[in-house]
């Protein structure tokens, strides 16, 4: 039974050039992801051609599942949905709903080199690991002498290593938190060494998120550990201790470290936690209120500054043209167009939000298309949990793979354009992995539960 990060048995039948250039395609992506936009298009663009030859050439079956089908559904109906609304948001914007078809065919290209075993995800794991200790290496040297290793500098009070002005540092390591420490999970080390291995890849990780100053990817991160914590159980000691000496980092930086101190104390713009602990903030001191219903008009509402007024934008976008939307990258076309009161709504180039920037793209219909999406890429891995019979690596790969769908697709977080080049590439890369392992489950049910 081949578990998901055997060797691949194509490349073992077929050492030719072109599955070592596919092959180097896929594992590279987590590096190109680390240079500017233009080289990821190029790179996706290559890895998706490049793979469809390869299929064509060697006969290779190309499978698809019902997830699939949804899929290129979901973006041909965001093409129709750019082209009814063609006038307000011009040709330009239309090609590039058609251009976003390369996202459907990444996926389905991700998943069907896992499934035929070209690749697998236990070296795309290490590669990640590498590159995300790198970047938080990276931050932490740009705090320490003041610009990373290519000389940046931090920007806008953002310190994004090689990324320089884009902030999207701690982004980068959280999404691929999970995969980088999946194959230490996994090998079969033993218990003192993988205690080591994974307190220092985690808090190393973890550490790299804080000092970026991306406040959203460390609550995820935390977030992450908790989840871990009450559902592996083989792991929960482990787990503990790593959440401990992250709570405590975060606690002594806060404390001792101005730049960082700043930084989370202007966390309450955006989120009121006066309003969620039912206190009141004086100087940074917290003092409960007595009185529930004692509050000023600014302390009634639990979202405020930019986000809030964004989300507000796009639910009134969303309300006039609720059934299918307003097009692909419609958000600050419409938005501009809105009564301007600064107090109420602000504009950008999407929502911040996936499922708000799905409701104002594609309406209703789009986000029923993508719910479905969604519930296909785990029904099995739900399923499979919830018996009382796998062995523990299964498990412990099925709650892994499950908590990367829970942390990217948690209703509240802020969330770059999943129709955008970097952001999108990302997120359409993990549910292709998430789709693997759920159909891998579904192919292999009846082998000793390994996948």
């Amino acid at each position: 039974m081949n578990s998901l990060y055997n060797k691949f048995d194509l490349y073992k039948k077929n050492k030719e050039t072109i599955f070592l250039i596919i092959q180097l395609l896929f594992y590279s992506f987590p590096i190109i992801l680390l240079l500017p936009s233009g080289y990821i298009t190029a790179h996706v663009t290559l890895l998706s051609t490049g793979a469809l030859i390869l299929f064509y050439k060697k006969k290779i079956k190309i499978q698809f599942i019902v997830i699939d089908y949804i899929i290129f559904l979901f973006f041909i109906f965001s093409i129709f949905s750019t082209l009814k609304n063609i006038s307000t948001l011009g040709n330009i914007i239309f090609i590039k709903s058609i251009l976003d078809l390369r996202f459907a065919i990444f996926f389905l290209i991700i998943r069907n080199l896992l499934h035929n075993k070209i690749v697998n995800l236990k070296f795309i794991s290490v590669i990640t690991l590498i590159t995300s200790i790198f970047l938080s290496l990276d931050i932490l040297l740009q705090h320490l002498r003041g610009y990373d290793i290519l000389g940046f500098l931090p920007f806008d009070g953002r310190y994004n290593g090689v990324f320089e002005s884009e902030a999207i540092a701690g982004s980068y390591i959280q999404k691929f938190f999970l995969l980088s420490i999946f194959s230490i999970f996994l090998t079969e080390f033993k218990r003192k060494t993988k205690f080591f291995f994974m307190t220092i890849a985690i808090n190393l990780l973890g550490a790299g998120i804080l000092l970026s100053l991306d406040r959203m990817p460390f609550i995820i991160f935390i977030f992450i550990l908790v989840i871990l914590l009450s559902t592996l159980k083989n792991y929960r000691f482990i787990i503990f201790i790593n959440l401990i000496i992250s709570v405590t980092l975060f606690i002594c930086l806060i404390k001792n470290y101005d730049i960082v101190k700043i930084r989370y104390e202007n966390l309450n713009r955006d989120i009121n936690f006066s309003k969620i602990l039912n206190t009141t903030i004086i100087n940074n001191n917290f003092i409960f209120l007595e009185n529930k219903n004692n509050t000023t008009n600014e302390n009634k509402n639990l979202f405020h500054g930019d986000y809030s007024k964004l989300y507000r934008s796009a639910f009134i976008i969303f309300s006039k043209n609720y059934l299918v939307g307003s097009g692909v990258k419609s958000f600050n076309y419409e938005c501009v167009k809105l009564p301007r009161d600064s107090d109420k709504i602000s504009c950008n180039n999407h929502p911040h939000n996936i499922y708000l920037e799905i409701i104002v793209n594609l309406g209703i219909i789009g986000i029923g298309m993508f719910i479905i999406i969604l519930f296909f890429l785990i029904k099995k891995i739900l399923k499979t949990l919830l018996k009382n019979n796998i062995n523990d690596n299964l498990k412990t790969t099925l709650i892994l793979f499950l908590t990367i769908f829970i942390s990217e697709l948690i209703p509240f977080r802020s969330y770059g354009s999943i129709f955008q080049t970097v952001n999108g590439s990302i997120f359409w890369f993990f549910l292709a992995l998430i789709g693997y392992v759920n159909y891998a489950i579904e192919m292999n049910n009846n082998n000793n539960n390994n996948i």
